[in-house]
């Protein structure tokens, strides 16, 4: 015997399966219509996918060396680290790790850094895109969508502007890293130039690392200017003993840190050219499946949509 709520679930079993069977039948008759959307937003992408040059990433591989102990006695990192806009807490030791990515953040090292080195002439060089790879070794697309890079000559050009954009493409670009097991640093930039990349690397590594040494001497310099005055005033021979050992020691770190090529690195490996196959970026095939994908759901979607308005013109 078949009861009541056995036949309702029956109906409604039923008006799925004609719901769904309504849906289809709608798809079917928008086929045309999502085929189109699907073939013009995936040619779209697919230009857009060959217009962009790939990206490169060149690294620098840093063995630290310091002494985080001593640094925190003697070096008074503290400052420094308020100088780069980082704000420390305990013994006020900075790795240099941290030491490297505070600089990349901070606006004033960027700006000098950039003006110094002369960067936004190489981006604004007309030549810029010599050395840059395309998907099969077309550039075709790229030079149909090319614009000339700004010039000085522009009546609209503005420098300071140019240099504010300009750090933060740099600082998306640029990217330090450390392994917790092993210590090791890395310092990496990313660029469309695979020759330019490691040389961007070095740069920085240069200027930041004669920035920090600098900051450093000159807080131990005054350290050093202040013990000597202590031995100078300072009878007791245990006490001035105390003071001459830590008046070496600190002229031990200093010379120490003078001999070091990196601020407290010694270098692993040093930033080299990229492989011409071993980019980063862009990845064109995943780019071509979301936009495969996102068009036949944009199209399932105006298929419906337009349906609707028909059936409400029709009940009107």
């Amino acid at each position: 015997m078949i009861n009541k709520s056995q036949v309702e679930d029956h109906r409604y079993i039923e008006e799925d399966e004609i719901d769904l069977r309504e849906l289809w039948q709608t798809i079917l008759k928008g086929k045309k219509i999502i085929v189109t959307i699907t073939l013009v937003i995936v040619t779209l992408t697919l230009v857009y996918a060959l217009k962009l040059p790939n990206e490169y990433k060149s690294t620098a591989l840093l063995i630290p060396t310091a002494d985080d102990s001593k640094l925190s006695s003697l070096a008074g990192l503290g400052g420094l680290a308020a100088m780069a806009g980082v704000r420390l807490g305990g013994g006020g030791s900075m790795t240099p790790d941290i030491a490297f990515n505070s600089l990349i953040n901070n606006y004033d090292f960027m700006k000098n850094f950039v003006i110094n080195n002369k960067i936004v002439e190489h981006y604004n060089d007309k030549n810029v895109d010599a050395n840059y790879v395309f998907a099969l070794g077309f550039r075709g697309v790229y030079d149909l969508f090319r614009a000339d890079p700004a010039s000085a000559t522009d009546e609209d050009y503005n420098y300071d502007e140019e240099v504010f954009d300009l750090i933060e493409k740099l600082q998306k670009n640029f990217s330090v890293s450390s392994d917790k097991e092993t210590g090791l640093i890395a310092v990496s930039y990313n660029d469309r130039d695979r020759a330019y990349a490691p040389k961007m690397v070095n740069l920085f590594l240069k200027d930041a690392s004669a920035y920090l040494v600098q900051n450093n001497l000159r807080i131990i310099d005054e350290k050093l200017s202040y013990f000597y005055k202590e031995l100078e005033t300072t009878d007791g021979f245990e006490l001035r003993q105390s003071l001459s050992t830590m008046i070496s020691t600190i002229l031990q770190d200093k010379v120490m840190m003078q001999s070091k090529v990196y601020y407290q690195c010694d270098v692993l490996a040093a930033p080299s050219e990229a492989y011409i196959k071993d980019k980063t970026k862009p990845k064109r095939g995943l780019i071509l499946i979301v936009s495969f994908v996102t068009s036949i759901i944009l199209g399932i979607l105006l298929v419906f949509f337009l349906n609707f308005i028909r059936d409400e013109k029709i009940a009107s």
